[in-house]
C-alpha cells in the first residue's frame, strides 16, 4: 500500500472522530443495502416468488455472507482495512443495482448471493477499524455507535420507503436503486476520507489517545515470525468464550429481528401496526441503552460487570414475558411494551462492552489480528442466526411461540454462564497505564501522539 494512504501518526481530536464517523457510515450503508422488508410484498408479487422460496434465498445469502465475513477478516489484516473496504464498497453498490434489475427468481438469487458476499467482505474491516481508531477509553461507546448501523438501517429503509414509494409508482425496484445510489455516495466518502494506520502504529495498544498501554508482547513476534496467528487465536480459551457467548445471544436477536412482529400478531392478536410499534420500542431502548451503558463502561473502564448485569436482567425480564404469554391475547399491551422495552434496555448493556472486551482480549494475543478475530466471530454468530431463522418456524408450528421463546431465553442464560469465563482487563490496564505506559509514550515521541 502506498505510504501516502497510510497514517504514520495516531490521529487525535476531531480527525480521529471523523475517521470513526466514516467507518460507522460505511456500516450503516452496507446494512441499508440489504433491507428488503419494507418492499417485500411488492417484490414477491412482481417476481411471482413464494415466501418459502424467498426464505431459502435468504438462508443461502446468510450462509455466503457468514463465510465472506471470515474470508474478509483475514484479508483486512494482511492487505489493509481500507484497501479492502473501498473497492468492495463500490462492488456492493454495483451488486445492489444488479439486484434492482431482477426479472426472475434466478436473477434475484444470483444478485442476492453476490451482494451478500461482497458486503460480507466489505464490512469485515469496519470493526477492526473502530479498534484501530479508538483507544480503550472510549472504545465501548464507539462500538455502541457501530451497532447503530445495522439497527438504524432498518428504520431508515422503512422511512425512505414510506416517503418515496408513492412517488415511484410503488415499484420495489425504486427502493433498491436508491440503496445503490446511497451506497455509491458512501463508497466515495470512504475512499476520499479513510486511511489505514501504518502497521507500526496499528500494533500499538492504547489506553488513551496519548497513552500507550503496551507496544509489544512475546506472542506478537511468535505470530509474525511463524505465521501462526490463527492458531494462537484458536488456542486462547477466552476468545472462544467471547464468541460462544455472542453466538448464543444471537438466537434471541435473530428472533426479534425476523419474527417479532409475527409473534406478537399470532400469539397476542395485536394488529400489524401495534406489533411494529412494540418491536420498535425494543430496538429504540436497545440503541439508547447501548450508548448509555457503553459510556458508563468506558467511564469506569470495566466490561465484564455490564455484560453480566445486562444478560442477567434480560433473562429475568424474558422469563416474565414468557409468563405473560400464558394470557395470550388478553395480556395487557402496556405490560408487553414494558417487558420488551426493558429487555432491549438491558441488552444495551451487553453489546458495546462485549465488543470492547473482545477487541481488548485479542490485543493480548496480537494487536494486528482484529480482522481475523472479528471474522471468526462473524462466521459463528451468522451460523447461529441461520439456524435460528430456520428452526424457529418449525418449533413454533410444532409447539407454539412460548416454546421457542423459552429456548431463546435459555440461550441468553447461556450467554450469562459463558461470559463468566471472560477476563476483566481493568486491573492490568490500570497498572500499565501509569509509569510504564508513560515511559513508552515518551520513547515513541510525537509519531504516536
Amino acid at each position: 500500500m502506498s505510504s501516502r494512504r497510510l497514517l504514520h501518526e495516531f490521529p487525535t481530536g476531531w480527525r480521529r472522530r471523523v475517521y470513526v464517523s466514516v467507518v460507522i457510515l460505511a456500516v450503516f450503508i452496507s446494512a441499508y443495502e440489504g433491507q428488503l422488508a419494507p418492499i417485500l410484498p411488492l417484490l414477491l408479487s412482481d417476481l411471482h416468488m413464494p415466501l418459502q422460496t424467498y426464505g431459502l434465498i435468504t438462508a443461502a445469502s446468510l450462509l455466503v455472507g457468514a463465510f465472506a465475513g471470515y474470508i474478509g477478516g483475514g484479508l483486512v489484516d494482511r492487505v489493509g482495512r481500507v484497501r479492502i473496504l473501498v473497492p468492495f464498497s463500490f462492488l456492493s453498490a454495483g451488486a445492489c443495482l444488479f439486484m434492482a434489475g431482477s426479472d426472475s427468481m434466478l436473477h434475484f438469487l444470483i444478485a442476492r448471493i453476490l451482494l451478500a458476499f461482497v458486503e460480507g467482505v466489505a464490512v469485515a474491516g469496519t470493526a477492526p477499524l473502530i479498534r484501530d481508531f479508538t483507544p480503550r477509553v472510549g472504545r465501548a461507546q464507539a462500538y455502541a455507535l457501530w451497532t447503530w448501523g445495522p439497527v438504524g438501517a432498518s428504520f431508515f429503509a422503512a422511512a425512505i420507503a414510506a416517503l418515496t414509494l408513492g412517488a415511484f409508482g410503488h415499484s420495489w425496484r425504486s427502493q433498491v436503486y436508491l440503496m445503490g445510489a446511497f451506497a455509491c455516495v458512501g463508497a466515495v466518502a470512504v475512499a476520499l476520507v479513510l486511511r489505514d494506520l501504518s502497521p507500526e502504529v496499528r500494533r500499538t495498544v492504547r489506553s488513551t489517545e496519548h497513552t500507550v498501554h503496551s507496544a509489544q508482547h512475546p506472542l506478537h513476534e511468535r505470530a509474525d515470525a511463524g505465521g501462526r496467528r490463527l492458531r494462537l487465536l484458536l488456542q486462547r480459551p477466552t476468545v472462544w468464550a467471547h464468541v460462544a457467548a455472542m453466538a448464543l445471544m444471537y438466537v434471541f436477536l435473530a428472533t426479534m429481528n425476523s419474527y417479532a412482529q409475527i409473534m406478537l400478531v399470532d400469539h397476542f392478536a395485536l394488529s400489524i401496526q401495534l406489533a411494529s410499534g412494540v418491536a420498535m420500542a425494543f430496538w429504540l431502548c436497545n440503541l439508547g441503552g447501548g450508548i448509555l451503558f457503553s459510556w458508563l463502561s468506558d467511564r469506569v473502564q470495566r466490561r465484564k460487570p455490564f455484560m453480566l448485569a445486562g444478560s442477567a436482567a434480560a433473562t429475568v425480564l424474558l422469563a416474565a414475558f414468557i409468563a405473560s404469554m400464558t394470557a395470550g391475547h388478553q395480556a395487557p399491551l402496556a405490560l408487553l411494551i414494558l417487558l420488551l422495552a426493558a429487555t432491549g434496555l438491558a441488552l444495551g448493556a451487553v453489546f458495546g462492552p462485549w465488543m470492547a472486551s473482545f477487541s481488548e482480549d485479542i490485543e493480548e494475543v496480537h494487536p494486528d489480528i482484529q480482522g481475523l478475530a472479528f471474522g471468526l466471530n462473524h462466521l459463528v454468530t451468522r451460523l447461529f442466526v441461520l439456524a435460528s431463522v430456520l428452526l424457529a418456524p418449525r418449533v413454533v408450528a410444532a409447539a407454539g411461540w412460548e416454546t421457542w421463546m423459552i429456548a431463546a431465553t435459555v440461550a441468553i442464560a447461556g450467554f450469562l454462564a459463558v461470559i463468566t469465563l471472560v477476563p476483566d482487563h481493568r486491573r492490568k490496564d490500570m497498572r500499565d497505564s501509569e509509569a510504564p505506559a508513560t515511559a513508552a509514550a515518551q520513547e515513541a515521541g510525537t509519531s504516536l501522539s
